[in-house]
Protein backbone atom coordinates (compact mmCIF):
# COMPACT_ATOMS: atom_id res chain seq x y z
CA UNK A 1 0.00 0.00 0.00
CA UNK A 2 2.67 2.23 1.29
CA UNK A 3 4.64 1.55 -2.30
CA UNK A 4 1.46 2.47 -4.09
CA UNK A 5 0.59 5.61 -2.43
CA UNK A 6 4.22 6.61 -3.46
CA UNK A 7 4.24 5.75 -6.63
CA UNK A 8 1.21 7.41 -7.11
CA UNK A 9 1.96 10.45 -5.27
CA UNK A 10 2.69 14.36 -7.06
CA UNK A 11 5.13 15.91 -4.70
CA UNK A 12 5.52 19.54 -4.66
CA UNK A 13 8.37 21.12 -5.71
CA UNK A 14 10.15 23.96 -3.85
CA UNK A 15 8.85 26.79 -6.66
CA UNK A 16 5.55 25.36 -5.54
CA UNK A 17 6.27 26.29 -2.02
CA UNK A 18 7.57 29.81 -2.56
CA UNK A 19 4.65 30.64 -4.74
CA UNK A 20 1.71 28.47 -3.10
CA UNK A 21 2.87 28.77 0.65
CA UNK A 22 2.48 32.41 1.04
CA UNK A 23 -0.16 32.69 -1.10
CA UNK A 24 -2.21 29.97 0.98
CA UNK A 25 -1.61 31.99 4.26
CA UNK A 26 -2.34 35.07 3.13
CA UNK A 27 -5.42 33.84 1.34
CA UNK A 28 -6.85 32.17 4.31
CA UNK A 29 -5.57 34.41 7.05
CA UNK A 30 -7.95 36.98 4.98
CA UNK A 31 -10.73 35.10 4.15
CA UNK A 32 -11.14 34.48 7.81
CA UNK A 33 -10.52 37.73 9.00
CA UNK A 34 -13.20 39.10 6.02
CA UNK A 35 -15.79 36.15 7.64
CA UNK A 36 -15.29 37.40 11.51
CA UNK A 37 -15.68 41.33 10.16
CA UNK A 38 -18.76 40.22 8.25
CA UNK A 39 -20.26 38.72 11.89
CA UNK A 40 -19.26 41.35 13.99
CA UNK A 41 -20.26 43.87 12.08
CA UNK A 42 -23.64 42.75 10.57
CA UNK A 43 -24.43 40.19 13.05
CA UNK A 44 -24.65 37.45 10.49
CA UNK A 45 -24.82 34.06 11.53
CA UNK A 46 -22.26 31.53 11.80
CA UNK A 47 -24.09 29.37 9.14
CA UNK A 48 -23.73 32.19 6.97
CA UNK A 49 -19.90 33.50 7.74
CA UNK A 50 -18.64 29.56 7.84
CA UNK A 51 -19.68 29.17 4.80
CA UNK A 52 -18.39 32.10 3.31
CA UNK A 53 -15.20 31.09 4.63
CA UNK A 54 -16.25 27.33 3.30
CA UNK A 55 -16.81 28.53 -0.26
CA UNK A 56 -13.75 30.87 -0.46
CA UNK A 57 -11.09 28.27 0.35
CA UNK A 58 -12.66 25.54 -1.86
CA UNK A 59 -13.07 28.02 -5.01
CA UNK A 60 -9.39 28.80 -4.64
CA UNK A 61 -8.24 25.09 -4.14
CA UNK A 62 -10.12 24.79 -7.46
CA UNK A 63 -8.09 27.47 -8.87
CA UNK A 64 -4.55 26.47 -7.60
CA UNK A 65 -5.37 22.83 -9.64
CA UNK A 66 -5.66 24.45 -12.54
CA UNK A 67 -2.61 26.34 -12.55
CA UNK A 68 -0.31 23.93 -10.60
CA UNK A 69 -2.18 20.19 -10.17
CA UNK A 70 -1.94 18.95 -7.36
CA UNK A 71 1.39 19.43 -5.55
CA UNK A 72 0.01 23.24 -5.63
CA UNK A 73 -3.29 22.22 -3.91
CA UNK A 74 -1.02 20.57 -1.17
CA UNK A 75 1.19 23.37 -0.42
CA UNK A 76 -1.84 25.62 -0.35
CA UNK A 77 -3.89 23.14 1.68
CA UNK A 78 -0.88 23.09 4.51
CA UNK A 79 -1.13 26.79 4.13
CA UNK A 80 -4.89 27.05 5.05
CA UNK A 81 -4.34 24.08 7.62
CA UNK A 82 -1.77 26.43 9.48
CA UNK A 83 -4.22 29.21 9.87
CA UNK A 84 -7.00 27.34 10.83
CA UNK A 85 -4.70 25.51 13.33
CA UNK A 86 -3.60 28.84 14.72
CA UNK A 87 -7.43 29.95 15.02
CA UNK A 88 -8.47 27.29 17.00
CA UNK A 89 -5.47 27.64 19.19
CA UNK A 90 -6.17 30.78 20.32
CA UNK A 91 -10.29 30.59 19.77
CA UNK A 92 -12.34 33.77 20.41
CA UNK A 93 -8.93 35.84 20.25
CA UNK A 94 -9.03 35.04 16.69
CA UNK A 95 -12.05 36.52 13.66
CA UNK A 96 -11.73 33.12 11.95
CA UNK A 97 -12.41 30.81 15.15
CA UNK A 98 -15.74 33.08 15.72
CA UNK A 99 -16.60 33.40 12.40
CA UNK A 100 -16.68 29.16 11.81
CA UNK A 101 -17.22 28.03 15.42
CA UNK A 102 -21.23 27.10 15.26
CA UNK A 103 -22.67 28.14 18.69
CA UNK A 104 -24.85 24.61 17.89
CA UNK A 105 -21.73 21.90 18.04
CA UNK A 106 -20.66 23.37 21.54
CA UNK A 107 -19.16 22.24 23.91
CA UNK A 108 -17.29 20.46 20.89
CA UNK A 109 -16.57 23.78 18.83
CA UNK A 110 -12.90 23.01 18.23
CA UNK A 111 -13.87 19.47 17.03
CA UNK A 112 -16.11 20.14 14.57
CA UNK A 113 -13.71 22.54 12.87
CA UNK A 114 -10.80 20.58 13.09
CA UNK A 115 -12.84 17.43 11.99
CA UNK A 116 -14.12 18.94 8.87
CA UNK A 117 -10.44 20.77 7.59
CA UNK A 118 -8.99 16.67 8.29
CA UNK A 119 -11.77 15.52 6.17
CA UNK A 120 -11.20 18.16 3.38
CA UNK A 121 -6.94 17.21 3.67
CA UNK A 122 -8.13 13.36 3.17
CA UNK A 123 -10.58 13.70 0.58
CA UNK A 124 -8.27 15.86 -1.48
CA UNK A 125 -5.47 13.28 -0.82
CA UNK A 126 -7.27 10.46 -1.68
CA UNK A 127 -9.40 11.64 -4.89
CA UNK A 128 -6.01 12.67 -6.68
CA UNK A 129 -4.56 9.76 -6.41
CA UNK A 130 -7.88 7.55 -7.06
CA UNK A 131 -8.96 9.78 -9.61
CA UNK A 132 -6.37 12.25 -10.95
CA UNK A 133 -7.34 15.42 -12.19
CA UNK A 134 -11.07 14.77 -11.80
CA UNK A 135 -10.27 15.38 -8.05
CA UNK A 136 -11.07 19.60 -9.04
CA UNK A 137 -14.82 19.07 -9.33
CA UNK A 138 -14.91 17.06 -6.01
CA UNK A 139 -13.36 20.10 -4.76
CA UNK A 140 -16.24 22.45 -6.56
CA UNK A 141 -18.66 20.19 -5.55
CA UNK A 142 -17.93 20.40 -2.13
CA UNK A 143 -17.31 24.00 -1.56
CA UNK A 144 -19.83 25.25 -3.81
CA UNK A 145 -22.52 22.76 -3.23
CA UNK A 146 -21.97 22.56 1.06
CA UNK A 147 -21.46 25.93 0.99
CA UNK A 148 -24.93 27.10 -0.12
CA UNK A 149 -26.59 24.51 1.90
CA UNK A 150 -26.31 25.56 5.21
CA UNK A 151 -26.68 29.70 4.79
CA UNK A 152 -30.46 28.52 2.78
CA UNK A 153 -31.38 26.12 5.33
CA UNK A 154 -30.62 28.63 7.66
CA UNK A 155 -32.61 30.90 6.83
CA UNK A 156 -35.50 29.62 4.48
CA UNK A 157 -35.01 25.91 5.80
CA UNK A 158 -38.98 24.64 6.91
CA UNK A 159 -38.60 20.97 6.03
CA UNK A 160 -35.88 19.43 8.30
CA UNK A 161 -34.18 16.01 8.79
CA UNK A 162 -31.74 14.72 11.82
CA UNK A 163 -28.40 13.58 10.35
CA UNK A 164 -26.02 11.42 12.60
CA UNK A 165 -23.02 12.79 14.38
CA UNK A 166 -20.14 12.17 16.10
CA UNK A 167 -20.90 12.92 19.31
CA UNK A 168 -23.73 13.99 21.65
CA UNK A 169 -25.10 17.01 20.03
CA UNK A 170 -27.83 17.30 17.79
CA UNK A 171 -28.04 18.06 13.70
CA UNK A 172 -30.71 18.88 11.29
CA UNK A 173 -30.37 19.14 7.29
CA UNK A 174 -33.40 20.53 5.54
CA UNK A 175 -34.99 19.41 2.16
CA UNK A 176 -34.15 22.95 1.44
CA UNK A 177 -30.70 23.26 1.75
CA UNK A 178 -30.73 20.12 -0.16
CA UNK A 179 -32.16 21.34 -3.10
CA UNK A 180 -29.36 24.65 -2.94
CA UNK A 181 -26.62 21.68 -2.88
CA UNK A 182 -27.78 20.49 -5.73
CA UNK A 183 -27.96 23.65 -7.82
CA UNK A 184 -25.19 25.29 -6.39
CA UNK A 185 -22.43 22.31 -7.00
CA UNK A 186 -24.14 21.82 -10.63
CA UNK A 187 -23.35 25.69 -11.60
CA UNK A 188 -20.11 25.33 -10.28
CA UNK A 189 -19.60 21.85 -12.03
CA UNK A 190 -20.62 22.89 -15.25
CA UNK A 191 -18.14 26.14 -14.61
CA UNK A 192 -15.19 24.39 -14.17
CA UNK A 193 -15.71 21.24 -16.20
CA UNK A 194 -16.21 24.13 -19.21
CA UNK A 195 -12.90 26.09 -17.64
CA UNK A 196 -10.55 23.01 -16.95
CA UNK A 197 -11.61 20.52 -19.67
CA UNK A 198 -12.04 19.52 -23.06
CA UNK A 199 -15.54 17.89 -23.46
CA UNK A 200 -18.49 18.69 -25.49
CA UNK A 201 -21.44 20.47 -24.02
CA UNK A 202 -23.67 17.99 -23.67
CA UNK A 203 -21.28 16.03 -22.12
CA UNK A 204 -20.52 18.72 -19.37
CA UNK A 205 -24.11 19.42 -18.70
CA UNK A 206 -24.99 15.27 -17.96
CA UNK A 207 -21.98 15.12 -15.98
CA UNK A 208 -22.49 17.82 -14.20
CA UNK A 209 -26.29 16.58 -13.69
CA UNK A 210 -25.42 13.69 -12.62
CA UNK A 211 -22.53 14.73 -9.60
CA UNK A 212 -24.77 17.84 -8.25
CA UNK A 213 -27.62 14.67 -7.66
CA UNK A 214 -24.82 12.91 -6.62
CA UNK A 215 -23.98 15.41 -4.38
CA UNK A 216 -26.93 16.24 -2.87
CA UNK A 217 -27.80 12.73 -2.06
CA UNK A 218 -24.36 12.07 -0.29
CA UNK A 219 -24.62 15.47 1.54
CA UNK A 220 -27.82 14.57 3.00
CA UNK A 221 -26.89 10.82 4.50
CA UNK A 222 -22.95 11.74 5.78
CA UNK A 223 -22.23 12.11 9.61
CA UNK A 224 -21.93 16.30 10.29
CA UNK A 225 -18.62 17.30 10.17
CA UNK A 226 -17.46 14.37 7.65
CA UNK A 227 -18.64 15.44 4.50
CA UNK A 228 -16.23 17.42 3.27
CA UNK A 229 -14.43 13.55 2.90
CA UNK A 230 -17.89 11.84 1.24
CA UNK A 231 -18.69 14.81 -1.35
CA UNK A 232 -15.12 15.13 -2.64
CA UNK A 233 -14.96 11.13 -3.40
CA UNK A 234 -18.20 10.57 -4.08
CA UNK A 235 -18.15 13.43 -6.49
CA UNK A 236 -14.70 12.80 -8.21
CA UNK A 237 -15.54 9.66 -8.79
CA UNK A 238 -18.81 10.04 -10.41
CA UNK A 239 -16.96 12.41 -12.46
CA UNK A 240 -14.50 10.23 -13.66
CA UNK A 241 -17.00 6.92 -14.17
CA UNK A 242 -19.22 9.73 -16.57
CA UNK A 243 -15.93 11.27 -18.86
Amino acid sequence: MITYLLSNWSFPSLANWLMFLPLGIIAGASAGYIAGCLKEKYQLRVGYTRKIYHFTIFTLAGVIAMLGGFPAVQVYGAAVGMVVMHAVLIGKKSKLYTAVARPGDAPYQKFYIIMPFLMTALGGMLSNIMFGEFAIIGYIATGWGDALGEPVGTKWGRHKYRVPTLTEITSYRSLEGSLAVFTASLIGCYIFLTLGFDYPLSTVITASLLISLTTMLVEAVTFHSLDNLTIQLAATGVCFLVL
